[in-house]
């Protein structure tokens, strides 16, 4: 069974997500902490964008 054009538009966001990881950085009091390289807006609009375009496309038939 083929993948939704929801479905195919969660996978790109979560493959996006995988290659821009978290990152730790160092703050001026001595400690650390984790910035995303994604915020929720970011990835909310790539799926958005991904499934509008899948939608867009013509359908193939068999």
């Amino acid at each position: 069974m083929s993948k939704t054009d929801k479905e195919l538009a969660i996978d790109v966001a979560i493959a996006v997500i995988n290659a821009h990881p978290a990152t730790k950085v160092a703050l001026s009091s001595g400690g650390s902490t984790e910035v995303y390289g994604l915020d929720l807006k970011s990835i909310n609009n790539i799926i958005q964008s991904v499934h509008k375009t899948l939608q867009s496309l013509p359908e193939e038939k068999p």
